[in-house]
């Protein structure tokens, strides 16, 4: 094998769990290619929170074998710890199996597959080496660090605690060095990731995440720290203080509600109630008040009623979340919620999730319009996906900013835009004459 190609499925933790495998794969001396057809080595990085991107790997596996059957195919991620050896039994182009605690030794699984093996390597092992020096970081403008994996909180409808493992922090020591040697690169902007990231607590110190993301803010040259995702029930007032205090921790937070039901929370085993999570909203708010919140729902989940679902409905009228990313649910194997009754059709998921969707891009809109005639702090991203004489990137309260490039600017600078124009998933202005400002190279 001389080439590769990488193919991410899912969230954050994966994408960076893929800029992991990419890294090892360099070290090994494999060299990156761009497309699948012309790879030796296909490595799929998975996701198993919901059926249908699991369906959609299983056909991707069929397809690449069928369409070049000389590629090796190598799956890891959720995927590979759900199914383990079964995947090498669909498919011969199958060559071998990484779980997502096992992705340090995807060289090892590369080497027994050139000796004509077919290695399955999923479980977990809290010692596992990990050295961020090796990880090939795709964006220049930010960079991602994971501080805690796994998760403890054994949601019903979830399959991370199985695929990902029991909770284990990284020390806060070792989370700053290697945000340090990012902001080292000119990275303006850090992504700290964990499951359950408001569970994190330093091994060594016994810090919560308020005082990691204190440490974080403070490293010369970074200019911004976001994390994700967190729990109703962890987000103590020392995190709501730093939010509010800290002016480098981003102005959003994605905290997931699944359903506005306390019967469905119950169910759900999510451990607060509706009027828990509104009271922590107010408090948020109360600190925080432009914050941008975005939240996740699950639509569909068995037994959930008309009624269940208008509490839903009106906690998004409620609480008015900048953005709503809702599913319909799917069971997943292992999960109590799989054995759950009575299941809710299709179609009345799709109804529902109809609804909701009408309801949360009109509730975007209007919070997006609000902001028409005001000046955002962007970050370039790079140019517009749909128009190359535009830049993209992000504000502070990280709502996608598009605007005209003037020539004096460039990918990793910040610069100053009216908002002129918007829309339920995007803002679009221009940049105020004179504001753009240079890389930094010290907080101070």
């Amino acid at each position: 094998m001389k080439t590769f190609f990488v193919e991410t499925w899912g969230c954050q933790m994966n994408q960076h769990d893929s800029e992991l495998i990419e890294g090892q794969l360099r070290l090994h001396g494999l060299a990156p290619v761009t497309t699948a057809e012309d790879a030796d080595l296909v490595v799929l990085n998975t996701c198993s929170v919901r059926d249908k991107p699991v369906q959609k790997i299983i056909s991707r596996i069929g397809f690449l074998a069928k369409q070049k059957p000389e590629t090796i195919i190598g799956v890891c991620g959720c995927v590979a710890e759900q199914e383990a050896g079964a995947l090498l039994d669909r498919s011969a182009s199958v060559g071998f199996v990484l779980g997502p605690g096992q992705t340090a030794r995807i060289g090892e699984a590369v080497r027994a597959v050139e000796q004509g093996k077919r290695p399955v390597l999923t479980g977990f092992d809290a010692e596992a080496e990990y050295n961020f020096h090796t990880i090939f970081r795709k964006s220049t403008t930010r960079g991602m660090v994971t501080v805690i994996e796994g998760c403890n909180e054994f949601c019903t409808f979830c399959i991370v605690p199985y695929t990902r493992g029991r909770e284990v922090s990284r020390p806060l020591g070792a989370v700053l060095a290697e945000v340090r040697s990012i902001a080292a690169d000119g990275i303006k902007e850090v992504e700290l990731l964990g499951q359950t990231i408001n569970a994190y607590r330093c091994p060594e110190t016994g810090a919560t995440l308020a005082r990691l993301l204190e440490a974080v803010a403070s490293v010369d040259g970074l200019l911004r720290v976001r994390f994700i995702t967190s729990h109703p029930r962890h987000f103590g007032q020392d995190l709501i203080d730093v939010l509010a205090e800290n002016r480098n921790v981003f102005r959003y937070l994605h905290l997931p509600i699944q359903s506005g039901s306390d019967a469905i929370l119950r169910k759900m085993h999510r451990k607060y109630t509706r009027d828990e999570y509104l009271a922590l909203v107010d408090r948020i708010r109360a600190a925080t008040p432009k914050i941008n919140l975005s939240t996740d729902v699950i639509v569909g989940f068995p037994g959930e009623s008309d009624a269940d679902f208008d509490d839903t409905m009106r906690v998004l009228t409620q609480v008015r979340f900048g953005q709503v990313y809702a599913f319909g649910y799917s069971p997943r194997p292992k999960t109590p919620a799989a054995r759950y009754r009575p299941e809710i059709s299709e179609e009345v998921k799709t109804s529902r999730l109809q609804r909701l969707f009408s309801v949360s891009n009109r509730i975007s809109l209007e919070l997006n319009q609000e902001l028409v005639g005001e000046v955002a702090q962007v970050l370039i991203d790079g140019e517009s996906r749909r128009n190359p004489e535009h830049w993209q990137g992000r504000g502070e309260d990280n709502r996608v900013v598009n605007f005209p490039k003037s020539g004096r600017e460039d990918v990793g600078d910040v610069v100053e835009v009216e908002i002129q124009r918007a829309g339920p998933h995007s803002l679009s202005g221009e940049i105020i004459a004179g504001a753009v400002r240079l890389p930094i190279v010290s907080a101070g």
